[in-house]
């Protein structure tokens, strides 16, 4: 989500916004349907598109009581996970209505910045990457935010 719609948002509470990288993962996505390789010269535009915008928007993600971010593991016996982020805040809400029933804990919205999720990456080796709007595009980038 553009930081403005952001704050737009939170002044007057409008929810219409829309993240310009949701556009894209939706055009990758329905490309990729349509093409047999995934390494075709049309997706490899879309690719850096998503790279580009990645940097310039805020996410949304799911925070225990302690202030962490929730973990989605990939295993039952590894340490190592992801986190759940949203584009925005009508993906927000699917996604965080969805989640919450999976835990016990009271959980609240956190706003994240790529730094965040770059920081969180260098600081804790179990960190795999994340998974954009998980419960619709359900876009999956590893920890240095590529495919």
């Amino acid at each position: 989500m553009n930081i403005k719609d952001y704050e737009d948002y939170q002044k007057n509470n409008v929810k219409a916004s829309k993240s310009q990288l949701k556009e894209y993962i939706q055009i990758y996505a329905d490309m990729a349907k349509k093409l047999k390789s995934e390494n075709t010269l049309e997706l490899e535009v879309i690719k850096k598109n998503i790279k580009n915008t990645f940097p310039n928007e805020i996410y949304f993600t799911l925070v225990d009581e302690s202030g962490k971010p929730v973990k989605l593991t990939l295993t039952e016996k590894s340490k190592k996970y992801i986190i759940p982020i949203f584009t925005d805040i009508r993906e927000y809400a699917i996604g965080s209505a969805k989640i919450s029933k999976l835990f016990l804990d009271k959980l609240e919205m956190n706003v994240l910045s790529p730094e965040d999720i770059s920081k969180l990456a260098d600081e804790d080796e179990y960190f795999q990457g994340f998974v954009i709007n998980p419960h619709s595009q359900n876009f999956n980038m590893d920890r240095n935010a590529s495919f």
